[in-house]
């Protein structure tokens, strides 16, 4: 089962923080469901069972901790992130000790959450994302990336980067758009960073600016991802 069929159950009370991971996901293949609360999701996961579930921690009525103490004790080992603004040890020790997989802050990079949705699905039976065209292969499931067969070692945001203008292979990607999808959509990174992190990703990959071969700069808007035939 590849992304474009995987479902990410989003659970948040906030409807602007839900919107915001699809608009992170859903390029990326994913089906995204939502759920408003606790019991809500449990429903939910009880009538169409996703893939994975995205959990925000703190939650009126029933907390992020309370469903996954629940999934687990009814036996239900599903994929869990959870999500929290505070960054509390006990917090993410009681996370884990309820059984969650992954325990997210959200202020880390948008990079972190689609990386770790990607490696729990592997982990759980699915094959991850795999780009391969004109020469790059790029695999989201083991996080590698090879130019010409020979493998070239990415920083996560590095990463992130190319894997969101590869993704959409011709299509010219804004500035604004890769601070969302990248760095998250609370971020206040400015469009510089993004030609900064250009610069750096093309360094890594062996690439020019003034001789493409596989990310083209347009001026004024932002970059796109068209290797070289």
């Amino acid at each position: 089962m590849g992304p474009e069929r995987a479902r990410v159950l989003v659970v948040d009370d906030d409807p602007l923080s839900i919107a915001a991971i699809r608009s992170l996901l859903e390029p990326d293949g994913y089906r995204v469901d939502e759920a408003r609360g606790g019991r809500q999701a449990l429903a939910q996961v009880a009538r169409a069972r996703p893939d994975c579930v995205v959990l925000d921690y703190a939650m009126p009525g029933m907390s992020g901790l309370e469903v996954v103490r629940a999934l687990r004790d009814s036996g239900d080992e599903i994929p869990v992130v959870m999500l929290s603004a505070k960054d509390d040890s006990f917090d993410k020790a009681a996370g884990y000790g309820s059984g969650v997989d992954v325990y997210i802050g959200k202020d880390e990079d948008a990079s972190v959450l689609r990386a770790a949705i990607a490696r729990l699905l592997h982990h759980h039976g699915d094959k991850g994302s795999r780009i391969a065209t004109g020469g790059l292969v790029l695999d989201s499931s083991t996080w590698t990336c090879q130019v010409d067969g020979r493998e070239i070692r990415l920083p996560p945001r590095a990463f992130g980067l190319l894997e969101a203008l590869a993704s959409q292979p011709g299509s010219v990607l804004r500035k604004e758009q890769l601070v969302y999808r990248v760095w998250g959509v609370n971020s206040d990174v400015y469009n510089r960073a993004v030609d900064n992190a250009v610069v750096e990703l093309r360094k890594l990959l062996g690439d020019s600016s003034q001789d493409p071969r596989f990310i083209h700069t347009v001026r004024g808007v932002g970059y796109k991802f068209e290797p070289r035939t």
